[in-house]
């Protein structure tokens, strides 16, 4: 190209031209790329979020790869044009494809990352979690820390990538990385221990808020349930912190019908076939008018023969929660309905029998007597 001014001039249209035409071919590339990503997207709308946004996520990798190629390649053309020798073409090849590797990395981290999320999302949305298997607010903690977890993850992995582009040993930033979550490890230990305890109570779905349960030596009601305590107030109203950690054993009394257990005493003296004959149709009222009761009870019979009462024992299914109501009421009313029948319930009782072999008066002065004579004997023998 001429040298001057004209020359100069030429070499700024040239490179308008140039850039004009990157530009035009980056827009005209990604129009048609839209295009043929929304007319895949609404061809498999029915295929779920995840492959609609799977889509999505490699439009925009590919527009990226686009729009920068674009700028490197416009770059070059136009340093040739002004016949730029700031570096060599072999470096700068090497600097084009190390971008090129570095942008990749990046975008591929962001697709990986965007997939996976999506992919947690998916789970989670399913019909049969919305449904009771997992309930909203344990469902939201725990897919927000998925989702969490696979972006940090994934950004970790695409960062080591990067440095061993730029030939930087990556292997000593991992043993360093080791070094330091062991030390963080033992200093933090029971922190960890707990986060780790929560991950699976939330996971495993041992007990969720709302539920009886007995779990770190408390009995009560769950109020809440995180990833590193779980607070859970008795019926007294004491409200208890317990760290996961200290969770090893949980009893829910919330999970699937429960039985209640009612056990009452009658006399040796009563009729037991008569009196487990009402407490059966006590039973089939109670069955009737008692809603938390899922059957009929079960007068089950003769279990112990104690000191004084003849046990009967009867069982009753009920929803969770509400067996301890039920027993409480059936006990009620199976005391009434003896008391109706007249059957007797025993209870412990002293009767002291005597003779009367003189008057009032003969054995007032008898007693008397007695009472001296003995004082007088008493008195002799300490003597």
């Amino acid at each position: 190209m001429p040298a001057g001014p004209d020359g100069l001039a030429v070499k700024l249209l040239w490179s308008l031209l140039v850039a004009a035409a990157v530009i035009a071919v980056v827009m005209i590339s990604n129009a048609a790329l839209n295009r043929a990503i929304e007319k895949r997207r609404r061809k498999n709308a029915e295929a779920g979020p995840v492959e609609s946004n799977l889509f999505f996520s490699l439009g925009v990798l590919i527009r990226a790869v686009i729009s920068y190629g674009g700028i490197f390649a416009a770059a070059v053309i136009i340093l040739e044009i002004f016949q730029v020798k700031v570096i060599s073409p072999a470096d700068l090849k090497n600097m084009g494809l190390t971008a090129l590797k570095v942008i990749g990395l990046v975008v591929a981290a962001r697709l990986a990352a965007n997939f996976g999320r999506l992919a947690v999302a998916q789970i989670f949305a399913r019909k049969e979690l919305k449904e009771g298997l997992i309930e909203d607010r344990r469902a939201q903690t725990l897919e927000s820390l998925l989702k969490n977890g696979v972006t940090y993850l994934t950004y970790f992995v695409a960062g080591l990538m990067i440095l061993q582009v730029f030939n930087v040993n990556t292997s000593a930033i991992l043993a360093s990385a080791g070094i330091l979550g062991l030390a963080v490890g033992f200093g933090a230990q029971n922190l960890v221990r707990d986060v780790i305890s929560g991950f699976f109570i939330l996971f495993e779905d041992q007990f969720t808020v709302g539920d009886y349960v007995e779990a770190g030596g408390v009995v009560g009601v769950v109020e809440e349930v995180g990833l590193r305590t779980c607070k859970i107030r008795k019926w007294t109203g004491q409200l208890h912190v317990i760290p996961n950690g200290e969770i090893t054993k949980v009893t829910n009394y919330s999970r699937g019908h429960m039985m209640a257990l009612a056990v009452v005493g009658i006399a040796y003296e009563e009729d037991v076939d008569r009196a487990m004959e009402v407490l059966r149709r006590e039973c089939e009222a109670a069955h009737r008018e008692i809603p938390a009761i899922v059957e009929v009870p079960v007068v089950q019979g003769v279990v112990a023969l104690d000191d004084s009462a003849v046990k009967i024992r009867t069982v009753a299914m009920t929803v969770p929660g509400e067996q301890w109501a039920v027993e409480r009421e059936l006990l009620r009313r199976f005391k009434n309905a003896l008391d109706r029948e007249g059957i007797e319930i025993p209870y412990p009782r002293r009767v002291i029998q005597y003779r009367e072999e003189y008057g009032r008066g003969e054995k007032s002065e008898k007693a008397k007597s007695e009472r001296e004579k003995g004082t007088c004997l008493n008195g002799e023998g300490a003597r």
